[in-house]
């Protein structure tokens, strides 16, 4: 069975749910239903969410057992954070970015057009 994903692959428009079906019983239900948060992040955001999970919200555990650097975990992290749609902390601006160009950025990684480390990069002025 293939993921659910929130952006059509094709023309980058929101997607939408429009049939449930039980697979013991096989009821079916139509209508339109909207697809959960975490269908907006790639396969390797999900992943870190889930070790993130699994290890009870320590990045310092999450970021040794995916083998990477506390920072990466950390900028991961915030790029799942934002790829969810959820605003930076007031005490954390992204220096030299308007609001419209850190926008573009969060929609170009949403719409797969950047990866999350691009965006990173992006969103941090490198």
């Amino acid at each position: 069975m293939h993921p659910a994903r929130s952006t059509c692959p094709v023309c980058s428009g929101e997607m939408t749910v429009t049939h449930l079906e039980c697979r013991q019983c096989g009821s079916q239900l139509v209508g339109s239903f909207e697809l959960p948060m975490l269908t907006r992040l790639s396969a390797d955001q999900l992943r870190f969410v889930e070790t993130m999970v699994r290890c009870r919200g320590n990045i310092n555990r999450v970021s040794d057992e995916l083998g990477i650097s506390y920072s990466a975990g950390r900028a991961q992290l915030d790029t799942i954070i934002a790829a969810l749609g959820y605003e930076q902390e007031a005490d954390e601006p992204v220096p030299g970015l308007s609001a419209d160009e850190r926008q573009q950025i969060l929609n170009d990684l949403r719409d797969g057009k950047l990866t999350s480390d691009q965006a990173l990069k992006k969103l941090r002025g490198r």
